[in-house]
Order: structure tokens, then C-alpha cells, then sequence
């Protein structure tokens, strides 16, 4: 078994944020602290706006990524985990620009799909508010010099660059227009944009290879009728049809546009206006009129305006992504927030803005949150997302990139860093070289290896331990600069389990400790993850991390092996069946999402403003409002907030809860696998005013894939999420009060 070259760093950043929990400052353990805003305070604080409380940060680390850019991780009280990309936009080289790709995808391959000798991306942060349905982003957006979405989004913030790479914060919304060769002027509602209404509408090549299909509708393709010397926003534009079509499913061309006209009036208007050759002008632009805009981001609210934090009503604390830049529009602030987790709770809109005020901030805008929050650092994720799985698939993403040209080597790194080896492992040892603009450049060919032969061999870059219990270091070196990396070597001569034996009743579980004694009389803690097993059949289930869950009836024997040293833990499960209550609403309802705090895409039929959770009587209550402006199904999410509070089930146990509704519904378990991908199992139709125990069983025959899932559920690790309600033929304007009392794990069927 061999250590993730990751595994150190994650560790260390781990228990650095425990011992600041526990023990205070990061100053006090001799971090280097950076502070911006304030140079003479040795530990910054926040100065809270409103009734918010105080706040004060520390210092976790601070690396400069490249010469104008570095990364500053926090430990804000809260506690919460910020993370800051501070750029200097005087430095040479550095330039943000936005990513656009043709389907929901992580941030890390929007990174790497744009990285590139002399075009290296430094770091990158999730972008606009999208929808699941569409993956179409929310608001506008402008890829170098050309807008892959353009819509009315009044309201809705934008974090912006011009072709000088000066940044903007507006509220923009698209404002097209087309002037035809008869010299009448149209304006277009939007481009690569959903528009069902009578209108005119613009695609191009991030709407994919041809438009969506439709009826009394008149489409036109449109070529630049000469070269073209300028991009950006709010310049005009000559183009010539090249093809007429009046049925949709037209190709886009790569460097030109469709026009499509909706609606039969507004069809029949200009049906005669168009011909084959003619020249035609196309304006894209914003309102209000930001003319020569290169790379535009949407966002949501402006969490500081010109040095004003947020005054609103939005107290909620979550994962957040925002990018600031100073008064002087010489700096921007690259931010992320971790959130619901027990290490990092998230942040308020006030508390951000406290926040950035200390840093240094004027102007803020609010990115898409939630598990979509992901900052990357070249290429890799470099916060911790909430969703269990990691990063998310999302939209859209904002790149601050290097055009610096590669240099010669000035750095070498060793990866892992620090890592340990157990006699039945072996470590691949990655060596990387940085020039001095940070850019990864080639490996110098001669390098030589110094380490003390007890550690063990190095052969074609893995490294196997020797058969003694010692520390050492492991260095690198060519042409005078070097790299070197800590290693553990753990040789046992006993393996002793606690408990040595189990025993247990289906449904169980229990904590199992190995202790390992070296031939020196050290004794150490032995993880699980480091050992060899097999998993025995039926009855026990042992996780890497030290839990044995009793799955059945049975006896047997678990056997474990770390190379040097062995043990055998004999078992039996026996008697009833244990029932775990993952969640009761005895206590109250925090951590569950509010209607109004639900992304809007999954709660779809429902007005979310005039629905209501609530507590009582140790129950939770769920009231849903039916929208009454829209004749749609009704298809709505409830979810948890906080996962580590709902329990890990295993693969093959039951699931179930206790519901009544007042009404007709059909609702089903909304499980996150252990991979992080969210599974819905089979619909169960509910009965008005009696109270049910819905159940199902976690396998791969009961559920399907939802939102980001393929319906495969993980051996271990499987979290409820919460629930899917479906209802049709609601009388609009209805109100309908689903009950939940208490939420059920078994591994037999759960009794009614």
C-alpha cells in the first residue's frame, strides 16, 4: 500500500487547525503571519458592522504562488477556513480570464483544459450560480473578448476585466441589438439563452454545434464579412448570412453567430427583411454600456459597494466563493470560505465583508457557494468542499493565469514531502522542478540521492522500506539546488487488537485499536487503513478507519497483517437487531434547509419564499406553497446541511422514516454515497393524514442516479441526504404539510 503524495500535507493542515482550535494564535506555534490591510497589527481582526459578532483571524500559512500572487489560508473564530489569492495586477505577466465548458465539469479540469506552457493557470475559483437542469450559468458571462451567455440579469452582480486587465464590479445586464441591411434596428434578448417568448435571440459556439429545435421561428447564419481587429463587449460587428432556415437545428459556425426570431409575428416580420449575402450588424453589449470588456463572471450580491458591507436579511452561514479588489482596483482578492463542517461552519454575507474590510477590500462580489465552492491552486483542489465527494461539476469558472515564460530551474520539490511505510509498502517519490516564476519547467537531467540505506532501496522512483524501526531524511539535489522529503520506517515484531474479541448484536458497532511493539519496547497506535485484511463474510464488516460494524449472524475469525507482524480477532453476532435513530427532531430543526435556502433548481412547483419549515412537538414540519404563477409539477429537494450529523451507512442495511402529509405525495430517500454522488431511491406514494414508515434498502437494485449520481452506492459511507417529493395536478396556489418524525437504520427490514 502506498501513501497519496498528499497524505503529509493533508495531515498537517489538519492538525494545524486542530491545535489553533485548541490552543489559540497561529503566531504562538511560529507560523509566519502575512497580514494585509493593517501591517502593524501582529493579529488581525475584524471590526464587526451591525450586531455581528466580533470575528478574528490568524494566519494558518502564506505561499507565494508566483511574483504578484500569493495564497493565504485563515483560521477565522467561528470557526471557518478562508482561503486568499491576493494578486498584485501590477505585477508582469497575470491576467484573469473565465472558463466556459461544454458540460458541468470540476473546476480542476477547467483549470487544466486552459494550463499551458507560458499560459499557466495560477489559480482558479467555481464561478456563477447555474442551473442543474440547463448547466447553463445564471448570469452573463465573456470568455476572452466573446460572450458564451448573455441574458436581462438586472440584478445580478459581475465581476469583469477589459482587454487592459483593469476589473470592474457592475450589476450588467445583456443588451444586444442587430441592424439589418435595410437599416432597421432590433434588439436581442439574449445569446446561447432558453427564451420561450416572441423575440430575437443570438447563439455562437459555446451553445454547442447546432440551435434547439422549434417552430415559427426564422434563423440565419452569420459570418464576419472581413477580419476583425477587435473583441469585447459592446462593438459592433459586420457579418453576412450565409444560410437561411426556418425550422431551428442550425449549425453554428466557430468564429460566427445564428440569429433566431421567435414567434410567428415577429417571424412574418422580418422573414422579407433577410436575404442570402446580405451585411448585417450585430452589437453584443451590457447595460449599463461597458464598452471593451474581455472576460465577464456572473455573480450574485455585492457583499461590500465601495466600502459598505451587505446590509440585507441574509444571516445563513455556508461555504462561500467572493472576489474583492481594493479601492485602487490595484489588488484582487481570490476568496473561499469552507462550510458545514465541523472544522469550518461557513460564513454570513456581514462576516465576509468584515472580513475583506480587514484585508483590505472595497468591493465584493458574491460567487456560487455551497458545495460548489472549490479553490484550485495550480491545477489541484486547495480548499476542502463540502460535498463529501470533493468538487463538484459546476458551470463556469474565473482563472487567474501567467503568460511568464519558462525559466531554468531554481526549485526542486520532492513529492510526497513526509510520508511513512509499513514493511508491506512502498512509496513512488515524484520529483518536479519550478523555474522562478513558479512555473513547472523540465527536470534537470544528473540528480543524485542521499539518504542512509537503513530507510530501505529506492529503485526507478519507488521507494521500499528496510526491516528496521527508524527516522530519516531523503534529499535530491543537482546544479546547487535541492529537495528533500521526512520518512518513518515502522517495523513490528507483535500486533496486539483491543478487544480481542468481538461480540455483538446485528445492527452494532464498535471501535478496534491495534497496538504495535517494536523490537526496542515502543508501542504505537496502528491505523486500520494501514493494514491487510479480508473482509469476513456476512456477518462483520471492518472499516478503515477502526470501526467494526456487525452486519448479521455468525461467527468467524478476522485476520490482520501489517508484514512484520500478524493477529487474529475471533467474532460473534448474536441476538436482536439493533435499530440506529440517524435523526430525530426532538431537539430542533437547524441544519435542515429552509425552503428559501433551497437552490431553486431543486425545488421546482413551489413558491420557496411562502414555504415554511418549522418545529413541533418533536417533529419536523414542512409546509409547501404551490407557485402560483406557474402550472408546473411539483419536484422538491430536502436536504441536510450539515452530513456529519446524519450518520454513514453501510451498503445492504435498511433505511426508513417515519412521514405523514395532508396531502398527495410521492417522496423517496435522497442518499450522497461514499463518493460523494447523490442517489434517489424508489418512490413510495403517500397516504393524506396517516402517518408511514417509508424504508428502503441500500443497494444498487433500489436506486438511480440523481442530480451528479449513476445509482452505485459505496460499500461504506453512504449519508441520508434527504428527501425528493413529486407531486402533479396541484390546484395552483395550494399549500401542502409534509410531517418527518424520525429517521431509521437497520441492518434487517425496519419494523412498522
Amino acid at each position: 500500500m502506498s501513501i497519496s503524495p498528499f497524505f503529509s500535507r493533508t495531515v498537517r493542515t489538519a492538525l494545524t487547525a486542530l491545535l489553533f482550535l485548541a490552543a489559540g494564535p497561529a503566531n504562538s506555534y511560529g507560523i509566519q503571519a502575512t497580514h494585509y490591510g493593517n501591517p502593524d497589527t501582529p493579529g488581525a481582526t475584524v471590526r464587526s458592522s451591525g450586531e455581528t459578532e466580533r470575528l478574528v483571524l490568524d494566519t494558518l500559512f502564506s505561499t507565494e504562488l508566483t511574483p504578484g500572487a500569493v495564497h493565504t489560508r485563515y483560521l477565522v473564530s467561528g470557526p471557518s477556513i478562508m482561503d486568499v489569492v491576493t494578486v498584485d495586477l501590477s505585477a508582469p505577466w497575470l491576467h484573469f480570464e473565465t472558463f466556459r465548458p461544454d458540460e458541468l465539469t470540476p473546476p480542476t479540469k477547467q483549470s487544466r483544459a486552459v494550463d499551458r506552457p507560458d499560459n499557466r493557470v495560477i489559480a482558479a475559483v467555481n464561478g456563477d450560480f447555474f442551473s442543474f437542469e440547463t448547466h447553463r450559468p445564471i448570469a452573463n458571462q465573456m470568455v476572452r473578448g466573446q460572450f458564451a451567455h448573455g441574458v436581462p440579469a438586472r440584478n445580478r452582480h459581475h465581476f469583469s476585466v477589459d482587454e487592459d486587465g483593469r476589473p470592474y464590479m457592475d450589476a450588467l445586464s445583456f443588451s444586444g441589438s442587430i441592424t439589418l441591411s435595410d437599416g432597421e434596428t432590433h434588439p436581442v434578448q439574449g445569446l446561447n439563452r432558453l427564451y420561450n417568448d416572441e423575440g430575437i435571440l443570438a447563439f455562437n459556439r459555446f451553445a454547442g454545434d447546432r440551435t434547439p429545435s422549434g417552430s415559427n421561428i426564422l434563423e440565419f447564419g452569420l459570418l464576419p464579412a472581413g477580419p476583425t481587429d477587435q473583441a469585447g463587449s459592446g462593438i459592433e460587428q459586420t457579418l453576412q448570412v450565409q444560410e437561411i432556415h426556418h425550422e431551428g437545428n442550425t449549425p453554428i459556425p466557430q468564429d460566427g453567430y445564428v440569429i433566431r426570431v421567435q414567434g410567428a409575428e415577429k417571424t412574418a416580420g422580418l422573414a422579407g427583411a433577410i436575404a442570402k449575402g446580405d451585411l448585417v450588424t450585430f452589437r453584443p453589449g451590457f447595460e449599463p454600456d461597458r464598452r471593451g470588456l474581455t472576460d465577464v463572471m456572473g455573480g450574485g450580491v455585492l457583499i461590500l459597494d465601495r466600502g459598505q458591507p451587505y446590509s440585507g436579511t441574509n444571516e445563513a452561514r455556508h461555504p462561500r466563493t467572493f472576489v474583492a479588489m481594493d479601492r485602487d482596483t490595484t489588488t484582487v482578492y481570490l476568496c473561499t470560505v469552507d462550510g458545514r463542517q465541523l472544522t469550518s461552519i461557513g460564513m454570513s454575507y456581514r462576516e465576509m465583508a468584515d472580513v475583506l474590510l480587514q484585508l483590505g477590500a472595497w468591493q465584493a462580489v458574491n460567487l456560487d457557494g455551497g458545495g460548489s465552492t472549490t479553490l484550485v491552486i495550480r491545477n489541484e483542489v486547495a480548499n476542502s468542499p463540502s460535498d463529501p465527494g470533493g468538487e463538484r461539476s459546476v458551470a463556469n469558472a474565473l482563472l487567474l493565469v501567467s503568460t511568464a515564460p519558462e525559466g531554468e530551474p531554481v526549485r526542486l520539490e520532492m513529492m510526497p514531502d513526509t510520508f511513512e511505510l509499513f514493511p508491506h509498502e512502498s512509496q513512488h517519490i515524484t520529483i518536479r522542478a519550478f523555474d522562478a516564476a513558479q512555473n513547472p519547467v523540465p527536470v534537470p537531467d544528473g540528480l543524485s540521492w542521499e539518504f542512509d540505506p537503513a530507510l530501505g532501496t529506492l529503485a526507478d522512483g519507488v521507494f521500499a522500506p528496510g526491516k528496521t524501526d527508524t527516522t530519516g531524511t531523503i534529499t535530491v539535489q543537482t546544479d546547487g539546488i535541492s529537495a528533500r522529503a521526512d520518512i518513518r520506517i515502522h517495523h513490528y515484531t507483535t500486533l496486539t487488537p483491543d478487544p480481542d474479541e468481538l461480540k455483538m448484536a446485528p445492527g452494532e458497532r464498535t471501535s478496534l485499536t491495534l497496538l504495535g511493539r517494536t523490537a526496542d519496547g515502543t508501542t504505537r497506535k496502528i491505523p486500520l487503513d494501514r493494514v491487510r485484511y479480508d473482509q469476513p463474510d456476512g456477518a462483520l464488516y471492518l472499516s478503515d478507519d477502526g470501526t467494526a460494524f456487525a452486519t448479521g449472524h455468525g461467527t468467524g475469525d478476522l485476520h490482520l497483517d501489517i508484514g512484520s507482524a500478524s493477529a487474529t480477532i475471533p467474532f460473534t453476532v448474536r441476538g436482536d437487531a439493533v435499530v440506529d435513530v440517524i435523526h430525530d427532531f426532538t431537539g430542533d430543526i437547524s441544519g435542515w434547509a429552509t425552503p428559501s435556502q433551497t437552490h431553486r433548481a431543486q425545488i421546482l412547483g413551489v413558491d420557496p419564499d411562502h414555504s415554511t419549515l418549522s418545529h413541533a412537538d418533536g417533529i419536523g414540519v414542512w409546509t409547501f406553497a404551490d407557485d402560483p404563477d406557474r402550472n408546473v409539477d411539483w419536484d422538491i429537494r430536502i436536504t441536510r446541511h450539515l452530513r456529519q450529523e446524519l450518520g454513514s451507512q453501510l451498503y445492504g442495511s435498511y433505511i426508513g422514516a417515519r412521514v405523514k402529509a395532508d396531502d398527495d405525495l410521492e417522496i423517496r430517500f435522497v442518499i450522497r454515497d461514499g463518493d460523494g454522488q447523490l442517489e434517489a431511491g424508489p418512490p413510495v406514494r403517500l397516504i393524506p393524514g396517516q402517518w408511514q414508515l417509508i424504508q428502503t434498502r441500500l443497494s444498487d437494485d433500489h436506486f438511480e442516479g440523481y442530480l451528479n449520481g449513476d445509482g452505485r452506492l459505496t460499500r461504506e459511507g453512504n449519508q441520508v441526504n434527504g428527501f425528493r417529493i413529486t407531486a402533479s395536478g396541484k390546484e395552483q396556489g395550494a399549500a401542502v404539510t409534509l410531517e418527518i418524525d424520525r429517521i431509521l437504520a437497520s441492518p434487517f427490514p425496519l419494523d412498522g
